[in-house]
């Protein structure tokens, strides 16, 4: 796909539901091409040393964001995936998810994800370095799938690319130099042996920093209203049991 194609994507809004990149990596005047072309349409500025995430997810961050420029480990919840990346999404920034082929669009749409700001290679094969070293030049986050950590080589040459264009990377396996590691456990409510209608999906998250502490947890919850933070409630006490004061 060359750049004058994605670039009338761009101008007359064909990309549906998202840019889908196939084949070679992009040459570098094309990638060149595509970055002014997406940093002119960029909402963020770079005076923000974070990508906000949304409410629900943002307790897991010290400075409730992404920070840029770095690497995170990731579990391989899409609903994870789709609630990091909906915030930064929806105020502008171009997000990318590589090799990563099972995940649905419609489902990171519901989650809030602008699938219009979403790059999608779902089958880099061998050129995933270059792919992906491409696709940090134009974009913001980039989500890749299960890959290896690569050579100390290439993994210092990736850190010092996302540093340089501030971008952030989120991987699904366990790579050296990850900014944290998120978790996640699983609770779905409304299915019984079988049958009944699934109504609510919770998730509880915890997000442990490169040097193991302080870990920094969440609650989400996925419903018919889409996906909030959960926010505990006081104990209901029944006061009839207890003496009346004065």
């Amino acid at each position: 796909m060359d750049v004058d194609t994605i670039e009338q994507m761009f101008e007359y809004s064909f990309m549906s539901p998202a840019l889908t990149l196939e084949g070679a990596p992009p040459a570098r005047a094309e990638v060149h091409a595509l970055q002014q072309r997406i940093h002119a349409m960029q909402k963020t500025t770079v005076e923000h040393r974070v990508f906000p995430v949304s409410q629900a997810v943002a307790n897991l961050f010290p400075e409730r964001g992404l920070s840029r420029g770095s690497i995170y480990q990731v579990d391989s919840s899409a609903s994870l995936l789709w609630a990091l990346l909906a915030e930064p999404s929806q105020s502008g920034t171009w997000c990318a998810v590589v090799g990563a082929p099972d995940l649905g669009l419609a489902a990171a749409s519901e989650m809030g994800v602008n699938v219009d700001r979403l790059v999608v290679v779902p089958h880099p094969g061998e050129q995933w370095f270059a792919v992906v070293a491409a696709l940090i030049d134009v974009v913001g986050i980039v989500a890749l799938g299960s890959i290896p950590a690569p050579s100390d080589r290439m993994l210092s040459t990736l850190t010092g690319r996302l540093r340089e264009r501030e971008a952030t990377l989120l991987v699904r396996d366990a790579w050296p130099r990850s900014e944290a590691s998120i978790q996640v456990r699983h609770q779905w409510s409304g299915l019984r042996q079988g049958s009944g209608m699934l109504h609510e999906h919770r998730m509880s998250m915890s997000s442990t920093p490169r040097h193991g502490h302080p870990v920094r947890t969440c609650e989400m919850v996925i419903d018919a209203w889409g996906a909030h933070e959960q926010t505990h409630h006081a104990p209901v006490i029944d006061i009839a049991h207890h003496r009346q004061a004065g």
